[in-house]
């Protein structure tokens, strides 16, 4: 299912940093993870450590969503949802290259750089839904 991203929505997930990844738990409790992610116009990009929780949730259970915060006063929270897959495995983060020109300065800030290539898990999530709150202004 093809879905529309306003302006807003597309330049928010190409800009933000950092998104909230819920997946469900085989006990159905979600379960929200803080994420790198890159948006390719159409689906979101996630890399995990193979052995994590979200990969064996979303083999349970597809549905996924990936909220960005708000504008600090309850207003410009986008979120989406769709299915996840895990995509590929053996996928080294740092040669996939629009991912790791968004991410490259953050790593070496946070001294991770050599330890991307563990999130060799990659996730795509086929958004099938938007939910937005109004920005001020």
């Amino acid at each position: 299912m093809a879905v529309e991203f306003t302006q807003e929505v597309s330049s928010r997930l190409q800009a933000d940093h950092s998104g909230w990844l819920t997946t469900v738990a085989r006990s159905g409790q979600p379960v929200p993870k803080l994420v790198w992610f890159y948006f390719d116009g159409t689906d979101i990009v996630v890399y995990s450590m193979p052995d994590a929780a979200k990969v064996r949730h979303i083999s349970s259970h597809p549905r996924v969503s990936l909220n960005l915060d708000s504008d600090g006063n309850g207003g410009g929270v986008i979120v989406v949802g769709g299915e996840a897959t895990v995509e590929a495995t053996e996928s080294d983060p740092r040669e996939d290259g629009p991912y790791w020109k968004k991410y490259q300065a953050d790593a070496t800030q946070f001294g991770l750089a050599d330890a991307m290539g563990d999130y060799n898990t990659r996730l795509k999530i086929s958004i099938d839904k938007v939910w937005t709150t109004p920005t001020e202004g």
